[in-house]
């Protein structure tokens, strides 16, 4: 529960208890969340001492720059004097827990990082309120709160794109294989019973995946999740690329979510509200999202290699803020009454932020009413001459660097309001940090600069 003053509420510690109850198996508790740069930090607690921690009402304290730093390092605050002082709590959001796919002796929870906490319960057994300003997960929860008061519902489901590359065990090298958009030969290659052990490891914990496919660029993949309230959509996305991850690591296979060529690999959001007056209210709402568009590049389109996505004629997202129905070209296409596909982002987004965002700005664009100036648009914005475009009211294009998309957030006064300027501008500084990191790697389309990408995505 989020209250006015940005204070949260936690329950449901006794569902714990239940889970503990019937997964007698459990020995370990992960305790997860997940930092700026979209790095997903844990600490592996014995069950024993996580049951005392809960007993005595305290939380795990730990380092309070654990959403700044890139992989041991902590970046821009050499000569702060007050860098080693400090600490946050994670607070287990119960609603979250699920045993660790794969690992049925480990069960996990997506934590807030919060701030101030006692270290004796101020309210009961069952109920705590904290403060967590710089948690990406506590702004997510505040914005469907906001979205709550339009008396609007929303769910979330996500197609992942991912590239996968066989190796031969004894010489090291690539095994080529046939690729064809949907086809069955390419996934009956050696992918099919892969796939089939990823989804099946989801579905045992609770994540409901749609369908896999072949997808249109050589050796990529994609896996399709199905609808959920937006903070569980976010947390299950989580899971479904590590439960990824570890299967195709398992099977010597290499998996990218590399959003740079070849494969280009996008994480497409499909996004739908259910309420009261929706066919009165929806377009406001889109009109909201796409009035901060470029401001929400900042957390869809983090990396330079990100914007190789955005050259238009490439069925991804496109040059231009637009919309269109069933249209591949657009940054949003819409699918139907109330059901949109956001196409912005690939799997290096700090997707806690952007979705947060998202809602918020349609919100924003209910309650002021906003009116929808872009139409339907049913072409290629690039392929079309200047006078075309503005016969659906195309004028503006995407950012096209992630420095751009960041001075367009930090200017953008709906976005300051719902963050707050101390989560925006230290994400913004994280943020350019690795981006200058990356740099310092090599040249961009280079070897080492895509392993060292490939390895942090």
């Amino acid at each position: 529960m989020n209250l006015p003053d940005g204070t949260l509420t936690i329950t449901g510690r006794e569902g714990f208890t239940t889970f503990i109850k019937k997964q007698l198996q459990v020995r370990f508790v992960h305790l997860q969340w997940v930092d700026y740069t979209n790095t997903v930090r844990v600490r592996v607690l014995t069950l024993r001492h996580f049951q005392n921690l809960l007993q005595l009402g305290q939380h795990l304290a730990v380092c309070r720059h654990y959403l700044s730093l890139i992989d041991i390092a902590l970046p821009f605050t050499d000569r702060d004097p007050e860098r080693p002082s400090g600490q946050c709590y994670l607070i287990p959001d119960f609603d979250s827990l699920r045993l660790h796919p794969g690992h049925d002796e480990q069960a996990a929870i997506f934590c807030y990082f919060g701030q101030g906490i006692p270290s004796e319960p101020s309210l009961s057994a069952i109920s705590l309120s904290f403060k967590a300003p710089t948690c990406p997960r506590r702004a997510l929860g505040q914005a469907i709160s906001r979205l709550k008061q339009f008396g609007l519902d929303s769910r979330v489901g996500f197609e992942l794109e991912f590239g996968c590359k066989q190796t031969r065990c004894d010489t090291g090298q690539v095994k080529e294989q046939v690729h064809q958009s949907s086809g069955l030969r390419a996934l009956e290659s050696f992918m099919l019973p892969v796939l089939c052990s990823i989804t099946d490891a989801l579905e045992s914990v609770g994540v409901p995946i749609e369908q896999f496919h072949c997808e249109g660029s050589e050796n990529a993949y994609e896996l399709v999740t199905g609808p959920l309230p937006p903070l569980e959509a976010v947390d299950s996305l989580t899971t479904s690329k590590e439960t990824a991850r570890r299967v195709c690591r398992h099977q010597k296979i290499d998996l990218t979510f590399n959003p740079s060529p070849p494969a280009i690999n996008g994480l497409h959001m499909n996004l739908s509200i259910t309420g009261p007056e929706t066919e009165i209210l929806e377009d406001y709402f889109l009109a909201g999202i796409l009035a901060h568009i470029k401001a929400l590049c900042a957390f869809a389109l983090v990396r330079p290699e990100s914007y190789d996505r955005t050259v238009a004629g490439q069925w991804c997202t496109g040059r231009y803020v637009a919309w269109g129905t069933e249209n591949r070209e657009l940054v949003v296409r819409k699918r139907r009454s109330c059901l949109w596909e956001l196409r912005v982002t690939d799997a290096a987004a700090q997707m806690y932020l952007f979705v947060a965002g998202v809602l918020i700005s349609g919100a924003a664009g209910i309650r002021n009413k906003t009116k929808l100036t872009l139409l339907d648009c049913p072409a290629d914005p690039a392929l079309l001459s200047a006078d075309d475009r503005m016969q659906y009211g195309i004028e503006d294009e995407l950012p096209s660097s992630p420095s751009e998309a960041f001075r367009a957030l930090l200017k953008n006064r709906l976005m300051v309001e719902h963050f707050g300027e101390e989560l925006l501008t230290t994400y913004v500084a994280v943020q350019e940090a690795f981006n200058k990191q990356l740099e310092n790697v090599g040249p961009k389309g280079s070897d080492a600069r895509r392993d060292w990408l490939t390895a942090r995505i």
